[in-house]
């Protein structure tokens, strides 16, 4: 249930925020899927809810990152994943609450 979730949000975050010219940009070894789900499971391990984010690249000087939002309004937890490694490299909460 949980991937489909994931799988929907990334889906979504694509058609929202990107168009498919800048998305072959930002080509890397991750899918925007895989990156969701390293984050979902990062942020549970930090002790968030159970939920699903949305992944959108960023291309830095040091490689291409995943930042991964919750879907809220209001608050939620960010985190980012490191394309080349795989590994979450920050994880927090964003907003009011």
């Amino acid at each position: 249930m949980l991937r489909g979730k994931v799988r929907i949000a990334a889906i979504l975050g694509r058609l929202i925020s990107r168009s498919t010219l800048r998305e072959a940009a930002f080509q890397g070894r991750l899918s925007p899927e895989r990156a969701a789900e390293i984050a979902v499971a990062a942020a549970a391990e930090a002790g968030f809810p159970d939920t699903f984010g949305v992944a959108s690249p960023i291309r830095t000087e040091s490689g291409l990152f995943w930042d991964v939002c919750q879907l809220s309004r209001g608050s939620g937890w960010r985190v980012v994943v490191d394309d080349a490694t795989g590994q979450p490299c920050a994880v927090g909460r964003w907003g009011l609450r």
